[in-house]
């Protein structure tokens, strides 16, 4: 290889990396989106944020009300999709009674989170009562998930005092 074609090729690749590192540092100082911005006041951040961007929903949310309605649907879906796998394990266990009783409450409590909590929150929501939505997402469930849905229909309450 001549040595101004070896030449040449340093300083395509010198460019190259110095406009990679340009780049770089630009998506660093980018604003935080929305998701971030939501979940950097909320216990569990790091969750928070994986739990939303799990949902392709939740990259196109404009508003944290937006925001909302989609932890709580993840939450009726989880709650969901645990109370579909309860009547395997009951199956499973149906020769052991405290087994048996502790899945029959757990058939309750997910039914009742689901009805009763999560999809009240919904509602909650649609009427602005954002204090009732906190608590009924609180209630329904002490899970990762039910804690991130309070804390983003938490921030609607917060934003709703600064209007």
């Amino acid at each position: 290889m001549s040595s101004s074609l070896f030449l040449t090729l340093i300083l395509i690749l010198i460019s190259a990396s110095q406009g990679c590192a340009a780049v770089q540092e630009k998506e660093q100082e980018k604003e935080p989106d929305l998701i971030q911005k939501s979940c950097s006041i909320i216990a569990g951040y790091e969750e928070c944020v994986a739990i939303l961007r799990s949902d392709p929903r939740s990259i196109k949310a404009t508003t944290v009300k937006q925001l909302a309605y989609i932890i709580l649907d993840l939450c009726i879906e989880n709650a969901t999709e645990t109370l579909e796998e309860i009547p395997k394990l009951q199956e499973k266990y149906s020769k052991h009674d405290q087994i048996e009783e502790a899945l029959r409450w757990c058939v309750m409590a997910y039914e009742s989170a689901i009805k009763d909590y999560f999809r009240k929150a919904v509602d909650q929501l649609g009427t602005k009562s954002y204090r009732e939505a906190q608590y009924s997402a609180h209630t329904g469930g002490a899970l990762v998930l039910g804690l991130v849905a309070e804390g983003i229909v938490s921030l609607l309450r917060l934003n709703e005092s600064q209007l």
